[in-house]
């Protein structure tokens, strides 16, 4: 595919720029998928992830850059290595963890950064919410920072697993706890993950296309594309977003899910007369 024009290319990072700096400050994180992407040209796979990176700094120069670097393996293997375990979130991402100023103790859904440690420091023995209060995505809501999605599609969107937390309204997830180590640095620390999952079958659907529009009408989102129809950036508050869901979730606890979903959770859950719990489906 032809190389989308600098000039253009310029041009939207100029209106990108102008936005985050209006909606939020501190930090920006980042989910990325960059293989539609077609910017510049390149000598091998480094030097195309260092001319990314090096767009991203451009776009936000007075942000912290924060990715995303999960992994999912803790939930198989039971051990989280801060240092070795790559993200599979992305080929970006991965890179960028290489050399980051550090990475967070989190299993499972950690992020990697620039700047201030976000969260406090593990102990042993410790249960952790990946999406409670004092987590990562706390920390960003109460720095009203930036949540950026580059290349990625909205539906990866995984600050809304923080919403249903803190909302208080969450029924169609339950909690499941997984047993582990987290290995940061060489200092081996038990931990449980509190990780509210969805059922297996059937699976819990959100109405990702609903939810997109319903920001787009309250100018709670903004996005650029390329080439007609690919999306190159999706930018939103943290906090003006959560606080929209929140309010959304009091009226409604199943704002969130597709109407198939609806269809056999809200029976459901008037019949148990509560929300879902793990003897409920394992």
């Amino acid at each position: 595919m032809e190389l989308l024009n600098p000039k253009l290319l310029l041009k939207i990072n100029q209106e990108v720029k102008l936005i985050a700096n209006k909606i939020g400050y501190n930090n920006v994180l980042i989910h990325s998928e960059i293989k539609h992407l077609f910017f510049f040209e390149f000598n091998s796979k480094i030097d195309l992830l260092e001319k990314h990176l090096q767009n991203i700094k451009d776009i936000f120069p007075e942000f912290n850059i924060w990715m995303t670097s999960f992994n999912y393996d803790f939930t198989k293997t039971g051990i989280y290595n801060t240092k070795e375990d790559k993200s599979q979130v992305g080929v970006l991402n991965d890179y960028f963890r290489i050399f980051c100023d550090w990475r967070t103790t989190t299993p499972v859904f950690n992020f990697c950064g620039n700047g201030k440690y976000p969260i406090d420091k593990i102990h042993s023995e410790k249960i952790i919410n990946p999406f409670s209060h004092g987590c990562e995505f706390h920390y960003l809501y109460e720095s009203n920072s930036l949540y950026c999605h580059y290349g990625s599609s909205f539906s990866n969107s995984t600050l809304l697993h923080y919403i249903e937390n803190i909302s208080n309204k969450l029924l169609y997830r339950y909690s499941k706890i997984f047993n582990g180590i987290v290995n940061d640095n060489g200092i081996m620390t038990k931990v449980s993950l509190d990780y509210h999952v969805s059922p297996l079958n059937p699976r819990v659907e959100y109405d990702w296309e609903k939810l997109y529009q319903d920001l787009l009408k309250e100018n709670l989102i903004f996005e650029y594309k390329i080439f007609g129809n690919v999306n190159y950036i999706t930018l939103l508050s943290i906090k003006n977003v959560s606080d929209y869901w929140i309010n959304k979730l009091k009226n409604d606890p199943f704002y969130f899910l597709n109407e198939e979903s609806k269809k056999w959770v809200i029976p459901k859950v008037n019949k148990l007369g509560r929300g879902f719990v793990l003897t409920d489906f394992e």
